[in-house]
C-alpha cells in the first residue's frame, strides 16, 4: 500500500489531500473528523487522474471539510472531574470520581452516575489519565456485553454469524467485517442509543453475506432494519459526540 500526500487551490481553497493505493477497483474519497481528506484508489491509477477526481468533487470535498472544523471550533476538552458528563447508551451520566486505599481503579454504574475509584493522592495529568483509562475499559467491558447480545439477536434473523468479533479502537470506522468473517466494532458505539448500534451491527453482519455495498446488500440491511437510513444520517451528524476527550458546546449538539 502507496502513501503520498498532495495539495491543491480552487476558489481561494486549499485541499490538502493523502492518496492511499492498494488493490481495490474504484477510487474513494473521505473526510474524516478532524477535516483530513483520504482518497483511496486502485494501484493502476496516477496521481493526475486523482488530481481530476478530486478537482471535479472539490465543491463535496471542501463543504465536508468546513462542516468538520465548525465542529471541532465548538469542541472542549474533558477534564475527568467531578460533575462532568458522559454519554452511555445515548443518555447523559454524570461522574464521581471517588478515591481509595487500593491499586487497582474500577468504575461503577449507580443510577444516573458513573463512578471512578482510584488511589488516593493522584494528581494532575496522573489523575485525569487514570480515570480516562478507567472510563475507556469500562467502556469497553460493557460494550463487549452489548454487542453479544445484539449479534446473538440478529444472528437468528440473517441467519449467519460471525466467526469472531473484536471491540476495537478505530480512529475512522464504527466497524468493519473481514472475508475471512471477523467482525471489529469500534467500543465507541456503546456511546450511542441502541438503535444505533443495531445498524452498525446489522451492517456489518449483512457483509457476512454480501461483501460490497450492492444494492443486493442495501436491500439485506433494509429486510431486518427498514429504517436503517434514519440511524446511518445520525451517525454522520452525532458521530463526533461519541467521544470520551472532548464534547461539543451546549449551544451546537444536534440532537
Amino acid at each position: 500500500m502507496q502513501n503520498n500526500k498532495y495539495f491543491f487551490e480552487i476558489d481561494n481553497n486549499k485541499i490538502t489531500y493523502i492518496t492511499v493505493k492498494s488493490k481495490r477497483k474504484t477510487i474513494g474519497i473521505t473526510v474524516d473528523r478532524n477535516g483530513e481528506v483520504k482518497i483511496s484508489a486502485p494501484l493502476n491509477i496516477s496521481e493526475k487522474g486523482i488530481g481530476e477526481v478530486v478537482r471535479k468533487k472539490a465543491g463535496w470535498i471542501i463543504q465536508k471539510v468546513n462542516e468538520a472544523r465548525k465542529r471541532n471550533s465548538n469542541l472542549v476538552s474533558k477534564e475527568f472531574i467531578d460533575g462532568e458528563k458522559f454519554l452511555y447508551l445515548g443518555e447523559n451520566y454524570s461522574l464521581k470520581v471517588v478515591e481509595r486505599n487500593f491499586n487497582k481503579p474500577e468504575a461503577i454504574m449507580q443510577d444516573d452516575i458513573i463512578e471512578v475509584h482510584i488511589l488516593q493522592g493522584l494528581s494532575g495529568e496522573s489523575r485525569k489519565q487514570v480515570i480516562k483509562e478507567t472510563l475507556i475499559n469500562w467502556y469497553k467491558q460493557r460494550f463487549a456485553k452489548v454487542a453479544k447480545e445484539r449479534i446473538e439477536k440478529y444472528s437468528l434473523q440473517l441467519k449467519t454469524t460471525p466467526c469472531k468479533v473484536v471491540i476495537k479502537n478505530q480512529k475512522t470506522r464504527w466497524g468493519s467485517c473481514s472475508t475471512k468473517g471477523n467482525i471489529n466494532l469500534n467500543w465507541r458505539l456503546v456511546m450511542a442509543p441502541i438503535g444505533i448500534i443495531d445498524y452498525v451491527v446489522v451492517h456489518e453482519m449483512c457483509h457476512l453475506r454480501v461483501m460490497n455495498h450492492s444494492k443486493d446488500f442495501w436491500n439485506l440491511v433494509e429486510s431486518v432494519l427498514p429504517n436503517y437510513t434514519e440511524s446511518r444520517e445520525w451517525l454522520k451528524v452525532n458521530g463526533s459526540r461519541l467521544s470520551i476527550e472532548e464534547y461539543m458546546n451546549d449551544f451546537d449538539v444536534i440532537v
